[in-house]
């Protein structure tokens, strides 16, 4: 974690640590004067902050801020000097970087955490910038056209990490957005699912020891911030239930993979956990309380058919209704009076909000997200909490179907629950992946850092056009093109959306964003919508330059194409689409794990390759003209079904720890990506003041 402040002033400057981003602070600010620092420069200047007046070597610095074997000691003056011409220093009488001959360099400038207040261009109350408005009283003969417009305002603009928390709520209670992150637990290792008790007293939450692969409950005293760390260990743990001022509820399976619910106490003094009822699989967020007892819901092994099941301990379970299923396994569910919420991925890239009223009722649709949302929670009695990925939490009101952003500051947050005006959430701590390309060395091959920075790179779509990818080193998830060993950033989104696909076509780079396709033309950085559009969106392919696609009608998987600038429906039952060898094209159908192969004269043909869609992700595995490539659970192997000797082998991938994507070069595996130790930390989401 870092020990610096979200905001700090250095200098002439406020520098915003998370995003990079500077702003002068002697002078009112004005939008066009904010500053922007590349990643490198980025990274260097956190590093100065971390160490101020402290002697850093050059080598320190190639260690510390560039990736493996791409600093040197002419790389470090460039950032050196381009930092200092950001910041205006003077090397003769450095205020901010002092040169040691020889030895290296020292930071010199103070840092100071910036005071809570607002952060607003002078010109205009922008809704994607931040300023810094000093708190002390001003006079009034200056200043009164700014208090007034910020009293009357429906905006409410946070500056703890300076990322803006915007919105404006239309619904009752009138509440002032959370500016802040405040942690709680502060543990080696990854946290989650916290859960308050009654009293607000205690947390509990899932741990898992950054060298460990199980997890147990740590039970945190929220006066003195002292936590007892459970001895019990488990494969997995689901989120956990409150029973009384003393007991939790939970769902956990042993490393037999035996999956029970268990009763245990936690005050005031621990014990042991006692079984209570079987269960089919762990499911993290499918129990709820309801009418004096306890429903949940497991999925059957074979993922087709949902089932409700009812107890009251100490009583065995009674099987309540089952239920068709034609989606993903539903993991998520909370319950409002009588009616059940279910949480549902309805496509590789998107989810949906059904309906159940109990006991009796039938699944009704509520709402349909075009992007995937990783878990949900209330916010008020009519109002949902949602955690989408890679995207800032949202508040959706089940009544008036609308719903609304909780800003930038929220972006890393998960598992977020709200007590009274406070979120307490899981927070991704410097979550980061890099890309590697895989090259042969001798009788070997090697993984070579490809797109390393300080943000997350992933979506990669390598074609003789370009090799196009996904990073977040500009602050939001843009589009960039890798040329050579620069990369040219593509796009110019100007808010944080879900990129869920890159493809080329035709020469022609198109981007699925947020379940709707784009065009983007590499000399251009317009996104424009492209002229077909799937209803409900699977994935694109482009195969013999041809466009293929799958997507849902009528509760169907169909598989489309492009004809005549009109979308023809080619097979019923395609969930998947990827390209086989001589024009014809691999299937993988919702009714079946075998992966399929179309022939152009119309027969399809079974393959030995089983690839379960509710598990495997899209990013998981790809096929080329030398055949199929998919990840092994684990991310360390990876499986192949070449063309030619068409038999399944076996690789171990030259990296350390666990790819979690791979892609083609477009004739094997040429590209994976790797995400790099983090943590995760428990943490309050709140008002400063």
């Amino acid at each position: 974690m870092s020990h610096l402040d979200p905001v700090v002033q250095i200098g002439d400057w406020y520098y915003q640590v998370i995003y990079g981003q500077l702003w002068p602070a002697t002078v009112p600010l004005k939008t066009e004067q904010m500053v922007r620092l590349e990643p490198r420069l980025h990274s260097l200047l956190n590093f100065f902050l971390q160490h101020p007046n402290t002697l850093l070597a050059k080598d320190t610095l190639i260690e510390k801020v560039w990736p493996a074997d791409e600093g040197t000691d002419a790389a470090v003056m460039r950032a050196v000097g381009a930092l200092r011409k950001v910041l205006g220093d003077d090397v003769r009488a450095p205020g901010y970087i002092a040169t040691v001959s020889k030895k290296g360099y020292c930071w010199l400038a103070d840092i100071k955490a910036v005071p809570a207040g607002i952060l607003q261009p002078e010109d205009t109350v922008s809704d994607t910038v931040l300023s810094l408005v000093n708190e002390a009283p001003l006079p009034p003969s200056r200043w009164p056209w700014r208090f007034i417009s910020l009293t009357a305002a429906a905006v409410l603009l946070g500056c703890a990490s300076v990322a803006y928390i915007l919105a404006s709520f239309t619904t009752a209670p009138l509440l002032k957005l959370p500016d802040t992150i405040t942690p709680i637990s502060a543990l080696s290792g990854q946290e989650y699912w916290p859960v308050l008790n009654d009293a607000k007293s205690h947390a509990v939450y899932q741990h898992q020891p950054m060298d460990g692969d199980s997890f147990s409950w740590s039970l945190q005293n929220l006066a003195d911030l002292r936590v007892n760390h459970l001895p019990q260990q488990f494969k997995g743990l689901s989120q956990p239930h409150w029973l009384d001022a003393e007991q939790i509820l939970f769902r956990g399976s042993t490393v037999d993979n035996r999956c029970q619910f268990y009763r245990q106490q936690l005050l005031a003094q621990p014990a042991d956990p006692v079984a209570l009822w079987p269960c089919a699989s762990v499911l993290p967020q499918a129990l709820v309380r309801w009418q004096q007892q306890w429903l949940w819901l497991d999925n059957t092994a074979d993922g087709r058919t949902l089932e409700l099941w009812i107890a009251t301990i100490p009583q065995q379970p009674k099987l309540l209704r089952r239920l068709t299923n034609q989606h993903w396994p539903v993991q998520h569910m909370l319950m409002r009076d009588d009616v059940l919420y279910l949480l549902v991925q309805h496509t590789q890239n998107s989810s949906m909000l059904l309906k159940l009223e109990l006991p009796d009722g039938e699944l009704e649709l509520i709402r349909q997200f075009p992007y995937l949302i990783e878990q949900f929670s209330w916010w008020d009695q009519q109002q949902l909490l949602l955690s989408p990925q890679q995207h800032e939490l949202q508040l959706y009101d089940v009544k008036n179907n609308t719903s609304q952003s909780l800003g930038p500051l929220t972006r890393e947050l998960t598992q977020a629950q709200r007590y009274d005006n406070r979120i307490l959430a899981t927070q991704y701590l410097d979550y980061t992946t890099d890309i590697y390309l895989l090259e042969p060395f001798y009788d070997t091959v090697i993984a070579k850092p490809w797109q390393v920075s300080n943000r997350s790179e992933r979506l990669v779509a390598h074609s003789d056009a370009g090799t196009a990818f996904v990073s977040d080193r500009a602050g939001i998830s843009q589009i960039w093109l890798a040329q050579g060993r620069d990369s040219i950033q593509l796009s110019r989104l100007m808010e944080q959306q879900q990129i869920q696909q890159l493809l080329w076509h035709q020469g022609e780079l198109l981007v699925l964003l947020s379940s709707q396709l784009y065009r983007l033309a590499p000399d251009g950085s317009e996104l424009s919508l492209y002229p077909l559009q799937a209803k409900v969106a699977g994935r694109y392919t482009s195969c013999s330059n041809q466009l293929y696609w799958t997507e849902r009608r009528d509760d169907r998987w169909w598989l489309m194409t492009a004809q005549q600038q009109l979308a023809k429906p080619v097979r019923a039952g395609v969930l998947e689409v990827r390209c086989g060898p001589d024009e014809s094209l691999l299937l993988q159908l919702a009714d079946n794990l075998n992966l399929h192969l179309l022939e152009p004269d119309g027969i399809v043909t079974a393959l030995p390759v089983q690839l379960d869609w509710r598990y495997v992700k899209p990013e998981q595995w790809f096929s080329d003209q030398s055949g199929i490539y998919w990840l092994t659970v684990e991310g360390s192997e990876v499986q192949a079904y070449l063309w030619r000797e068409q038999h399944i082998t076996t690789s171990n991938l030259p990296i350390e720890g666990r790819a979690v994507a791979i892609y083609s070069n477009g004739a094997g595996l040429g590209y994976l990506v790797r995400p790099r130790p983090h943590d995760t930390d428990i943490v309050w989401l709140k008002n400063r003041r």
